[in-house]
């Protein structure tokens, strides 16, 4: 220790740090480093000039790198080192300003413009990632972009001032008149640096007035620029001063309707959103003259009339822009007659005759040879104005390009929430975008629709749309449907009939809809209580004078008939009067199972056959009597025998569930504690291994899948899952290493959250001999056993109450919902995947959520949900997942079978895990999908052609012998069972099993000559 001591004053003595000269700042370059132990703390006296920092490797590090620097000569030596800097960024993060003191000091010491360059484009990636790391040291490179003279360094400096934060202490000022000398340079990389500048620049509060008036003095001369990148950026610069209302003024209007006919496509973007942004801060303002036919015309219509033109624009781009700026506008206070004009297609016909007829007058000859049939244009249309708006959200509905679609009925949703003249009109033309052939326009449309369409009532070619959409494979799509189901009304009795036979075609054929398609009937009942009394005897079984067999109520058809007649009697009391006896005896056990999706009818209709008291509560009280009873009846379980009491708590256990899917409120714990029961059962007679590791397996799910416990609630399980780990090894004759170290490491896991635990708990641990736990595992949990029997066995469920804030992890795959029956085709070597949409509810940050994908060999591999796939939904808190699942095996050379299921690690904090990479809960039902490679297919048909030949040689039967016998493997039998299934499955696409490469047309030929035994010998016979 005393050597390491002189080593280190000896290398703070040589140090550059420790410097006598004090008339300059001391080198950032060199840093010092001292280790200080416990014993000695004592500091040397020119400690003020050491940075005393810890030992770390990120300093070790850092020093490394600054030696580097010092060695670098060549512009490519710089560039790697500076590379590798910039991937490695993270690994410096503690001595972030270090490395920021190096970049300037080396950048300033530079001669080479390149390496400069290198130097401020390093430092620009440092800023970005760790703001304000540099901020200290830019008075010095502005000093340095006043003095030097290369392009490449200036624009750099420019690109760099530009990604600074503005509240910090920077003079700003400075940096203008930097930025505004350098706009008027030749080189066009220059401007566009120092626009980008001056955009950041001009929305500062503290910038002195005269320069912000030069600003935009330079940004208007740019406009006008012959380089159109120059224009565009100089416009953008224009719009974001816009934004913060910075430099608004009418009179600019006119230098940015000329930029509506430049030729780039970005600089008329550019002047379309400075135009709107005009508009909407300046409606009120005067068009200067000679720029509007109306002299009274304000400045948002005319600007109105301009985007609406750009809805016919080249670009998409534009139209898009365009489209969106259209409804946001209609907001400001547009001239309602203008609105009118984008939605008449009449007038733009008009529009366009008149265009017609003008170019047919200027023509000087020939004119007889054209003729105009049908043109008449009156007075009145004569004075409609001839450009923009006449049917801009038509042609926008009808565009070539999905996203000018989208952005049109997102303009509409914008013009129905202003104007509720236009609404009937609008869901007309919303409606016809279900046929879209784009699925996100179709999706946008829907959802629109069911804003703005509430209360409204559809025809029977609308509600037709709807039908054809709604057995579509997207989850998304049938949402959407069913809630504007919820909020319109049909317009005749026979379209209500159809609709609801297609509502229960849905629940048949995707389950995950059950609960939508129930409440989109509820609403649907309510809002068409009138049709529903008039199809009354087609929904239910009824009769005038005779009995009727009474449907089964276990049918979904029947469920959904009454739940749609029954929220009808509700609003139309006539219908009680004719119900049949039987409505009334299944009402009262939809009553008590779906509060919310049946009506109370007691309440508003005085009928003895209801035989029901007061209103049920949402909360349903036989559910909780259920509850409550069960956890009174299971304190009987301590007096009765083993055998018994294992019979008794499985009955629990089974009780608990029914009770878990009446009542979604009581899910949570009544789910927990069957599986605490189940762990009881289990344990309390006659357990063996393959028993035990099942008790293991439910502990885990324990301690996985459910989390809001108590303290005690938490302990209880813990304690659970020890025994029965500790039960496991009892029962063992032989452990194996693995074995004795997770056992070890389960006691100690278990021992530090027992730490906190009663005297209860910790006296009964001293009882147990730990001289055990090191020589004879066995004995000791044996020991163990007898010892906790009693407290772990007896019952403790008087720690748990219907409301103990309990959650439980859910996950639900909404596409696909079951087996995959079509087949999934791969090239061998490559990779393949679908796309999957899961809705999980209670899900923890804290826990990771994975993909398994299994295959027949028994391998896995998980797939990772990243928060990205994850969006909130708001009807019910819960969380869709949209992710894909992608096979890929090793072994991909044959037709096989693999599965897909969502597992759930548990957290260390409160399960015990001996690797958490490996152990994962299995939260969803595995699905499977046949997984097909398509060169089988490629091999049938080359089979087929060789059978047609005429004849084979002798010598080639022999080396046909020859190769089977060489090739005598176990492949030889699953290469003919694909192709056998192959044919099974019927799909013989030629086109797609055409393969390009070279290696996969040696594979076929090397497949062809693979034969079974039984074929070769059939071959022979018939030769």
């Amino acid at each position: 220790m005393a050597t390491l001591k002189k080593r280190i004053l000896q290398n703070i003595s040589q140090a550059e740090t420790i410097s006598e000269t004090t008339s300059q700042e001391p080198p950032i370059t060199a840093i010092a480093t001292l280790i200080l132990d416990n014993k000695t703390r004592s500091i040397p006296t020119s400690a003020h000039k050491v940075r005393v920092v810890e030992y770390k490797t990120t300093y070790r590090r850092f020093t490394e790198f600054i030696k580097r620097l010092k060695t670098l000569k060549t512009l490519r030596e710089y560039n790697e080192i500076l590379a590798e800097l910039t991937d490695r960024l993270v690994l410096y993060r503690n001595c972030i300003d270090d490395c920021a003191a190096i970049l300037v000091q080396h950048l300033l010491d530079a001669t080479d413009p390149l390496i400069q360059t290198a130097f401020l484009n390093t430092l620009k990636i440092v800023e970005q990632q760790y703001p304000t790391s540099s901020i200290k040291h830019s008075n010095e490179l502005l000093n340095l972009g006043k003095q030097t003279k290369s392009i490449k360094v200036a624009s750099a400096l420019l690109s760099y001032f530009s990604i600074l934060p503005m509240s910090s202490p920077v003079d700003k000022n400075a940096l203008a008149r930097f930025a505004i000398q350098y706009s008027t340079n030749t080189h066009v990389r220059i401007q566009l640096c120092a626009f980008k500048l001056l955009s950041t620049l001009g929305r500062v509060s503290d910038l002195e007035a005269s320069l912000k008036t030069s600003i935009i003095n330079k940004l208007l001369q740019a406009i006008e620029h012959d380089d159109a990148r120059v224009r565009a950026e100089a416009l953008r610069a224009m719009v974001d001063l816009f934004k913060c209302k910075v430099g608004l003024n009418s009179s600019y209007y006119s230098s940015f309707v000329e930029c509506l006919q430049d030729y780039y496509a970005e600089v008329r973007l550019a002047a379309c959103e400075a135009l709107f942004l005009l508009g909407i801060n300046t409606p009120d303002s005067i068009v200067p003259l000679g720029l509007s036919t109306d002299e009274s015309s304000k400045l948002i219509n005319e600007v109105f009339r301009l985007i609406c033109d750009l809805t016919n624009d080249e670009a998409k781009i534009v139209r898009v822009q365009a489209m969106k700026m259209i409804g946001k506008l209609c907001r400001s206070g547009v001239d309602i007659n203008l609105i009118h004009q984008t939605l008449d297609k009449k007038l733009l016909r008009i529009t366009k005759k008149k265009a017609f007829i003008a170019k047919v007058e200027q023509l000087d000859s020939e004119t007889d040879d054209i003729t105009v049939h049908d043109v008449t244009v009156d007075a009145q249309s004569a004075s409609i104005t001839a450009i923009g708006p006449c049917g801009a959200l038509i042609s926008g509905l009808e565009d070539e390009y999905s996203d000018v679609r989208a952005a049109a009925i997102e303009s509409c949703y914008e013009i129905s929430c202003c104007y509720d003249a236009f609404q009937s009109k609008l869901v007309e033309y919303i409606v016809s975008m279900f046929d879209d052939d784009i699925e996100h326009v179709r999706l946008l449309a829907m959802r629109t629709l069911g804003k703005i369409a509430r209360g409204r009532v559809l025809s029977g070619e609308q509600v037709l749309s709807i039908l054809t959409e709604l057995l579509s494979r997207s989850y998304d799509i049938r949402s959407a449907l069913h809630d504007i189901l919820r909020v319109v009304r049909i317009g005749d009795p026979d379209t209500l009939f159809k609709l609801f036979h297609r509502l229960v075609e849905n629940i048949q054929r995707f389950k995950t809809d059950t609960y939508s398609v129930l409440r989109c009937l509820r609403e649907l009942g309510q809002n068409n209580s009138a049709f529903i009394a008039l199809l009354l005897p087609k929904l239910l079984p009824m009769h005038s004078y005779l009995d009727v067999q009474e449907p089964q109520f276990s049918k979904i058809d029947h469920t959904c008939a009454l739940i749609l007649v029954l929220n009808a009697a509700l609003h139309h009391p006539s219908i009680v009067a004719v119900l049949p006896d039987y409505v009334f005896r299944h009402y009262r056990y939809l009553r008590t199972k779906e509060p919310e999706l049946t009506p109370n009818l007691q309440t508003n209709f005085s009928d003895v056959k209801f035989e029901i008291d007061a209103s049920l509560p949402i909360t349903i009280p036989s559910s909780h009597d259920a509850f409550e009873r069960i956890l009174k009846l299971s304190e009987q379980s301590q007096d009765l025998h083993a055998n018994d009491r294992q019979k008794f708590y499985r009955n629990l256990a089974a009780e608990l569930h029914k009770v878990a899917e009446m009542d979604v409120d009581l899910l949570a714990i009544s789910e927990c504690i069957s599986l605490y029961y189940e762990v009881l059962a289990i344990i309390t007679y006659q357990c063996n291994t393959r028993t035990c590791l099942k008790a293991l397996s439910i502990c885990k799910r324990l301690l996985t899948m459910f989390h809001g416990y108590s303290e005690k609630q938490l302990l209880l399980f813990q304690e659970l899952h020890l025994y029965c780990h500790l039960f496991l090894i009892s029962i063992q004759t032989k452990l194996s290493t693995n074995a004795r170290q997770r056992c070890y490491k389960h006691i100690q896991w278990q021992r530090e959250q027992l730490k906190n635990a009663g005297e209860q708990q910790q006296q009964q641990q001293q009882e147990m001999d730990e001289k055990l736990l090191h020589t004879n595992l066995i004995s000791y949990a044996q020991q163990y056993i007898s010892v906790m029997s009693k407290n772990i066995l007896s019952n403790k469920t008087n720690m748990f109450k219907a409301n103990n804030l309990i959650k439980m992890v859910s996950v639900t795959f909404l596409e696909p919902e079951s087996n995959i029956e079509h087949v999934l085709e791969f090239l061998p070597g490559l990779s393949v995947s679908i796309p999957c949409l899961m809705n999980g509810k209670n899900l923890s940050r804290q826990q990771n959520i994975n993909i398994k994908v299994t295959y027949l060999d028994g391998q896995y591999c998980l797939l990772p949900i990243n928060d990205d796939n994850i969006r909130t939904l708001a009807e019910d808190n819960s969380l869709r997942i949209d992710s894909k699942v992608t096979f890929s095996h090793q072994h991909w050379l044959r037709p096989c079978y693999a599965t897909f299921s969502v597992v759930l690690f548990p957290l260390r904090s409160q399960c015990f895990v001996m690797d958490i990479n490996d152990e994962f809960v299995e939260i969803t039902r595995p699905i499977r999908v046949l997984l097909h490679p398509k060169y089988l297919r490629h091999r049938l048909r080359k089979k087929h052609s060789i059978d047609e030949q005429s004849t084979m040689s002798a010598t080639t039967v022999e080396q046909l012998d020859i190769a089977e016998d060489d090739n005598d493997e176990p492949e030889t039998e699953w290469l003919d069972e694909a192709g056998v299934d192959e044919e099974e499955t019927g799909h013989m696409d030629d086109d797609e099993s055409e393969m390009d490469t070279s290696q996969d047309d040696e594979q076929v030929e090397y497949v062809e000559r693979r034969k079974t035994p039984d074929s070769d010998e059939d071959e022979e016979m018939s030769y």
